[in-house]
């Protein structure tokens, strides 16, 4: 199969290096290696041109906000005809960016059109959509996912809500949860990542990965880290990542007093994170109750770590995981049971152990990129007869 995955990502300080397309990247490589010809048009951001093992067409972006999107519909489809032109695809595969152009490119071009939701695609959360705006992207959204040949989801409530407040045929639509490179991310002994990442020896760490947005819930994170220390002075917080809340949950360190005992490690290269998780004591992903649906990757590599996580229960994230997979549930913005928890398993190293064992299994059996990209295009290859547009023209 000859695949064309168009990936537009957005983060505040874009264009350096945007960590949203790992997904991306993986889903790639896994597809080069099962034998198919994948093209990815990608914004230009330095990541991008870092890649290898399949084609990528790096696409140049006109730096201010409004035009940003709009360069890269309008670029991205151009660099895709001319690549079209000499190689047709197979396939159009995109992540949802509030554009259907390219539903429109897979139309001109004659290719299979497949929509990943890796998210609300309306956020309920969201703080900068007004209803002008928010009416404007649900219409965008019905267009496109009710003409998509396929939508791919992440979570099960994705699904329902696909096809409840989109209206799109249940048949096409297909769940392929969030996982991990379990060939990268494996355990490691920890002397030997804190040598490498340069973090003392001695110290208990909390460790966070991930980009520093609001619905992180990394606030209630240094609260909960504030009243763990009070029983346990050698604990340290170690946060990898950065992102538009980090000047605030800076500001929030100092008030609490908690500045010496964070490392602020900032973005970090991909092929980097297992070892700063292998520095890690135990990891946390304390998600804001009013997240939304999602599928956290960070957890899926935690776990391919061998580290015993906690996670907020919101539904998305419960429904995925369970105690058997190495994950203890608290309830989202709550800092009190968060603290309560973390020390608690700070002061159980044999229960640390069984959740890492348990963990590394539990993505081993079917939330690995090999077994994720076989299913992927089993749904594609097996399924397309059986599979009629709903909308055969575009208007």
């Amino acid at each position: 199969m000859r695949w064309f995955l168009f990936c537009y990502w957005y983060e505040p300080d874009a264009p350096s290096d945007p960590v949203g397309l790992v997904r991306l990247w993986t889903l790639a490589r896994q597809l080069v290696e099962r034998g198919d010809s994948v093209t990815v048009l990608p914004p230009r951001y330095r990541s991008a041109l870092l890649q290898r093992g399949f084609s990528t067409a790096p696409i140049p972006l006109v730096p201010w906000p409004v035009l940003r999107p709009i360069s890269y519909a309008i670029l991205s489809c151009l660099v895709g005809f001319v690549r079209a032109w000499r190689s047709k695809p197979d396939v159009v595969y995109y992540r949802w960016m509030d554009s259907p152009h390219p539903l429109l490119f897979a139309r001109l071009v004659g290719a299979q059109c497949v929509c990943e939701v890796n998210g609300e695609p309306v956020p309920d959360w969201s703080e900068s959509d007004r209803t002008i705006k928010r009416r404007l992207k649900h219409w965008l959204v019905s267009f496109a996912l009710s003409r998509c040949d396929r939508v791919v989801v992440l979570t099960d409530g994705l699904r329902d809500l696909v096809v409840r407040r989109y209206r799109v045929a249940a048949e096409r639509v297909s769940v392929l949860p969030s996982g991990t490179d379990t060939g990268l991310f494996t355990p490691q002994d920890v002397a030997t990542c804190r040598r490498r990442v340069g973090v003392d020896f001695v110290q208990d760490y909390i460790g966070f990965v991930g980009s520093f947005y609001r619905y992180q819930g990394l606030q209630c994170l240094l609260e909960a880290v504030a009243i763990v220390r009070r029983t346990m002075p050698s604990v340290h917080l170690l946060l990898v990542g950065d992102g538009e809340a980090a000047p605030e949950l800076k500001q929030q360190a100092h008030r609490l007093d908690l500045t010496p005992y964070i490392t602020w490690a900032g973005r970090i290269p991909y092929q980097e994170v297992p070892a700063w998780i292998g520095a890690m004591t135990l990891c946390v992903a304390p998600f804001r109750g009013d997240r939304g649906e999602t599928s956290p990757v960070k957890i899926f590599d935690y776990l391919a770590c061998g580290k015993p996580v906690i996670a907020s229960a919101i539904p998305s994230v419960s429904a995925i995981f369970a105690q058997e997979a190495g994950v203890t549930f608290v309830p989202p913005d709550d800092p009190v049971s968060l603290a309560q928890v973390m020390l608690a398993l700070l002061k159980d190293p044999n229960r640390q152990a069984r959740m890492a064992i348990d963990g590394r299994r539990f993505v081993q059996q079917g939330f690995n990129w090999v077994d994720l990209s076989k299913r992927l295009r089993s749904w594609l290859a097996t399924e397309k007869a059986s599979i009629h547009h709903a909308h055969p023209r575009i208007l």
